[in-house]
């Protein structure tokens, strides 16, 4: 990964996004340290916790870590850091256009979406270019654009932290920190910049899978409703804290209905691959149900005896995954690919076989019917 431009580009700009943001709050965190610190102790775990959810609303296999945190890098430091300049000038052109008042109320509206939607969805570009075998569908593009989303949105909060400590007079460093924590993460994480970027991801993911005209409107399309979205959850209306649930609704819904279909999309091609390779002799009987199912996958890890047996099972699994996906698109596919990964599995599966036999257990692992023969 650190042989390709593309890892120094998302290198590069995470560095300058630090330099932009550490530019414009740095001199409040110096201010107000204890505050300061209390919302990094409560944002923290969340991000975490966050990104530990994300990875795992693949149906099948959790997403790497490296390139989850890849994304969610991006979206914290290099679009958040961009954005903060670029939505201060489009403010300042804004209101010397149409006017103070206007850009008081109705800036935000129109600058965030504009800026920061394409800011974040750039991150999932830049790591498939990074790390190519990434997103092969709509559903990787939702996954690492919800993580970009969600890194953004874990800044946006911490600096919401400051600007509450200021508003309330900076009197109350902590509680303020405790008060922006609450409102911006208990009450509105569910419908926030993860939502949107994963719709946009969404998107994105369908034109790099497979690229046609059809596929490059779905995506362009999916950014505008992104945008959309943006604008609606920041325009002057249902302003009301009671009404704010009804105001992400639809953010949250429309988040919802791309997974969804995402998720039918991918699930229905791995069903039938898992089905042609079990015709064609690569996959046996019943491994299918193993492969689909996580909860199957560790369960039968426990069967087999710890060491060799184990190590190789694993490899046998990830090579059958990789196997059932090689089929979903991407940029820079290999044509030879999935013969390569079809010897790997008859090979892993005779190395495990004969491991097996060494040990002298009595039964092979197991889902539905017997898994490697």
């Amino acid at each position: 990964m650190t042989g390709r431009p593309a890892f120094w580009l998302w290198a590069g700009t995470c560095a300058l996004g630090v330099w932009l943001a550490f530019d414009a709050v740095g001199a409040m965190v110096r201010a107000f340290p204890a505050g300061a610190t209390a919302g990094f102790a409560l944002l923290a775990p969340a991000f975490a916790l966050g990104v530990w959810a994300l990875r795992r609303t693949h149906p099948v296999r959790v997403r790497p870590l490296g390139a989850a945190l890849l994304a969610a890098a991006w979206g914290g430091l290099a679009a958040f850091g961009v954005a903060l300049p670029a939505n201060a000038a489009f403010l300042a052109v804004l209101g010397q256009t149409a006017g103070p008042e206007f850009a008081a109320v109705w800036g935000a509206t129109i600058a965030a979406p504009v800026n920061e939607e394409p800011l974040k969805l750039l991150g999932v570009a830049v790591l498939v270019l990074a790390v190519p075998c990434a997103v092969r569908s709509p559903l990787d593009g939702w996954g690492y654009g919800a993580l970009a989303g969600l890194g953004f949105q874990m800044s946006e909060n911490f600096l919401y932290v400051l600007n509450t400590i200021l508003l309330t007079g900076a009197t109350q460093d902590a509680g303020a920190a405790f008060v922006s924590f609450a409102g911006r993460v208990v009450g509105g994480a569910w419908w926030s910049h993860w939502a949107m970027t994963a719709v946009a991801g969404a998107g994105l993911g369908r034109l790099l899978a497979r690229a046609s005209r059809t596929n490059a409107a779905l995506a362009a399309g999916a950014l505008l409703l992104a945008m959309a979205l943006h604008a609606w959850w920041d325009a002057p209306v249902l302003a009301d804290a009671a009404l704010l649930p009804f105001k992400g609704l639809p953010i949250l819904l429309a988040a919802v209905v791309a997974y969804r279909l995402a998720r039918r999309g991918y699930l229905a091609h791995f069903r039938r691959a898992a089905d042609a390779e079990t015709a064609g002799g690569v996959l046996v009987p019943g491994e299918r149900h193993v492969l689909t199912y996580r909860r199957w996958r560790r369960k039968e890890r426990w069967d087999v005896p710890p060491g060799e047996p184990r190590l190789l099972l694993a490899r046998l699994r990830a090579a059958e995954l990789d196997l059932l996906e090689a089929g979903l698109g991407g940029i820079g596919r290999d044509p030879d690919e999935a013969e390569r990964l079809r010897g790997d599995v008859r090979d892993l599966r005779l190395r495990l076989n004969a491991s097996w036999r060494r040990t002298g257990a009595r039964r092979a692992p197991s889902g539905e019917g017997r898994a490697v023969r």
